[in-house]
């Protein structure tokens, strides 16, 4: 085996060592940055892992952090413990709880002002999911957590229309709001009018009949991936419509 053919294999493996471990949009932290960071937002979701996670539970945590890249109020934090050599982060992990390499990976949600966290409830065997970890921030925080394709005033405006008497009222409502919206946000606010008008003419069982029938059509082995992205955006803001709270 030549030399080239030795750093070129050397090459892939720190590549793929490196890709397992980042994870975009997240913050890591150790023991001695964790008060300067975690406690000066209003949530910190931190995952304690192995010091260099991978795996898909790693891969839809990164996922969830780059969904929340751009919200403000939430930092999304990767904590790496060690139980070799210097065991870094060790006592930082025991200090929550997380007292062996068996309790990795855990999630843990710091809420300002609190002294204890809120624990992910999830057994190790659990698959996790975006949705999942979505609405473990949005049960626990008032943080407006928005799913791809949704907008934060319409989906305060599908809550208010969804339990309101006047229902036409609220979409009037929705119409004026939907002409001061920015270009990329059009299309997303003309689908929120088109389950608004459908609710009014046939009742709120058509979010869940379309909920239905769109998540067929997503199934679907030959739709395009631009099509699932939209048909996902979909399903996401009839979820606005919807009077209740999903279940972790």
């Amino acid at each position: 085996m030549n030399v080239a053919t030795v750093l070129f294999g050397l090459f892939l493996f720190l590549s793929g060592f490196c890709t397992a471990y980042s994870c975009k949009g997240c913050v890591n932290v150790d023991q001695w940055s964790w008060e300067k960071i975690v406690p000066k937002f209003r949530a910190a979701l931190v995952k304690f892992d192995v010091a260099f996670p991978y795996g898909d539970r790693h891969d839809t945590f990164t996922k969830l952090a780059e969904e929340f890249a751009d919200n403000k109020d939430i930092i999304i934090v990767q904590v790496g413990v060690k139980d070799y050599g210097d065991k870094e982060n060790k006592e930082l992990a025991e200090k929550h709880g997380i007292m062996s390499k068996d309790d990795l990976p855990t999630v843990q949600l710091f809420i300002q002002n609190q002294t204890t966290p809120i624990d992910l409830p999830l057994s190790k065997n659990k698959e996790w999911s975006l949705s999942k970890l979505r609405n473990f921030v949005r049960v626990n925080t008032d943080i407006y957590v928005g799913l791809p394709g949704c907008l934060e005033k319409f989906d305060k405006l599908a809550n208010k229309f969804i339990a309101s008497s006047n229902k036409e009222e609220q979409m009037k409502k929705a119409e004026l709001l939907a002409k001061n919206l920015k270009e990329k946000e059009k299309s997303s606010a003309k689908t929120y009018l088109l389950f608004m008008k459908k609710i009014i003419e046939q009742g709120a069982k058509f979010v869940e009949q379309e909920a239905s029938r769109l998540g067929k059509i997503l199934k679907d082995g030959k739709v395009k991936e631009q099509k699932k992205e939209e048909l996902s955006q979909k399903i996401n803001i009839l979820q606005s419509f919807e009077n209740k709270k999903d279940e972790l």
